[in-house]
């Protein structure tokens, strides 16, 4: 019986035992499942976060659920690195990795971190070159080259950092350190798209090599040296023949030179492969030129003919015409020459002096010397008149067998004009005046008198006739007979005391010649 008891209360006590087994497992399992449902709801929120792209609210869930027990460490530290990644935090992405890695020596773990490095490497170079850029809009191209080489030392394979520094380098003008980049990037990267720069930066090494040239020439010829300024185009022409400037620049030499056809030819042959509007216009400028001249030259010959030929009337015609005035007497001295030579030296030619004053017959040295006539126009009583002397020149002054002409308008006393012409004949000294001589007179071209004299050096000599008394002190003095269409007539032509008469301009001449 007390077997029975015992066995009874041994019962009792594993019955007891087992319900309290299971009570226990009970509760044990209920909790677990109750962590794991608030874990899983943990997880599941952290990914909504994540994905939605709230990756301060994913770091924060993340970081929960990694606290609670039995997490899966290894893939919520993989995915807090991620939203640690999406607020650009890689410094903390790769923490939380490397502390998981510490415990777990995971091989997930180690790859990830490798992923996270080489993302924020990316990261950190599109940062670089994104402020490298910022200063490169704002033309600030040193200091947007400084990001750039910081995004070098980060990836110096990528072939970006070699465009963006080799461009700010162009844009300063810096070519030859664009080169040197464009060419260590080439050596490192091999990329086609360096080579492509580096075609822009030798065209603008080129460019600036031909303007060098270009302002060599100009001082070339700013120091009238145009020989060397010449050359100094022309090896421009050959480093860049489709560029203007040099062309422009030698033909205005040419211009200069006033060889209008040398220049005429060089633009025109520039023309066939250069479109250039300052071309064109310098080509206009040069043919315009050429006319002028041809229409110079031909005006002057016209002029040295009739001077040659004392065809007053086209002489006056063309020294008034508005071309002759603008575009030759303008350039004065002028010298003209039959055979076409620019300046005069030895032979027969014309000088222009004034616009209104020529010479025009044989020089020697650039003396006036043997037969030539110096020709002026003038002007009296609002009408315009002429002086020409025609005759032997040595010297450079009337000396020997000539003439004087002398065309003025008069007023009579009741104010009506008048034409007188004074032709002098006779032998000259040094522009004056010499031995006999001989004037006649015209008004309005009929014959109104010519008398006989002798000079000295300019000085009307007394008549020597029985019939004249030697003058008085200040008294006019007769000088010879005044004869009128061949006769002589019982008039004496008389002169003050000291006149002197000769060539114009070489004489200063006192009292001028008028029939009384």
């Amino acid at each position: 019986m007390l077997r029975g008891v015992l066995r009874a209360k041994v019962g009792k006590i594993i019955v007891l035992i087992l319900i309290l087994i299971l009570g226990i497992m009970g509760i044990f399992l209920f909790k677990k499942n109750r962590d794991s449902r608030r874990y899983e709801k943990q997880t599941v929120m952290a990914k909504q976060f994540l994905e939605a792209g709230d990756y301060e609210q994913a770091v924060e869930s993340y970081q929960k659920a990694i606290s609670m027990k039995g997490s899966d460490q290894e893939y919520l530290s993989m995915e807090l690195a991620e939203a640690y990644i999406g607020i650009n935090d890689y410094d903390k992405a790769l923490e939380v990795l490397r502390n998981c890695y510490k415990k777990t020596a995971g091989i997930a773990i180690k790859e990830k971190i490798e992923e996270v490095t080489s993302r924020k490497a990316d990261y950190e170079y599109q940062q670089t070159i994104s402020r490298g850029d910022v200063y490169y809009s704002n033309e600030e191209y040193d200091k947007a080259i400084q990001e750039y080489e910081k995004a070098k030392l980060i990836k110096s394979k990528e072939v970006i950092s070699y465009q963006r520094i080799a461009q700010a380098y162009i844009k300063s003008g810096k070519y030859e350190e664009a080169q040197a980049e464009v060419l260590e990037g080439l050596t490192i990267t091999q990329s086609e798209e360096l080579n492509q720069i580096l075609a822009v930066v030798e065209s603008h090494l080129i460019k600036q090599q031909y303007d060098t040239i270009l302002e060599q020439a100009e001082e070339f010829i700013f120091q009238e040296n145009y020989k060397d300024g010449i050359a100094k185009y022309q090896e421009a022409m050959h480093l860049l023949p489709e560029e203007d400037k040099a062309y422009i620049g030698m033909a205005n030499v040419y211009i200069t030179q006033e060889k209008y056809q040398t220049a005429i030819t060089l633009l025109e042959g520039a023309k066939e492969h250069i479109n250039s509007e300052e071309l064109d216009f310098t080509l206009e400028k040069a043919a315009k030129l050429k006319k002028v001249e041809e229409k110079r030259n031909e005006t002057l010959k016209t002029l040295y003919d009739a001077v040659e030929g004392l065809d007053i009337g086209k002489i006056k015609k063309i020294m008034n015409s508005e071309f002759f005035i603008k575009e030759i007497a303008v350039d004065i001295p002028v010298y003209y020459s039959p055979l076409g030579e620019g300046n005069i030296s030895k032979g027969d030619g014309m000088i222009l002096f004034t616009d209104k004053n020529l010479y025009s017959g044989t020089i020697d040295q650039g003396i006036k010397r043997g037969k030539g006539i110096a020709f002026q126009l003038t002007e009296s009583n609002g009408e315009q008149g002429y002086y020409y002397y025609q005759g032997d020149w040595s010297n450079d002054i009337p000396n020997g067998k000539g003439k004087t002409t002398e065309v003025v308008t008069e007023k009579d006393k009741d104010g009506s004009k008048h034409t007188l012409k004074i032709i002098t004949e006779g032998n000259f000294n040094n522009g004056a005046e010499m031995d006999s001589m001989v004037k006649s007179f015209y008004i309005n071209d009929e014959e109104a008198g010519t008398v006989s004299y002798s000079a000295r050096n300019g000085v009307p000599m007394l008549l020597e006739d029985e019939n004249v008394l030697p003058p008085t002190d200040g008294e006019r003095y007769p000088i010879g007979i005044v004869v009128k269409n061949g006769t002589p007539t019982e008039e004496y032509y008389y002169v003050e005391p000291g006149t002197i008469w000769g060539v114009k301009p070489f004489v200063q001449c006192y009292n001028e010649p008028a029939i009384k």
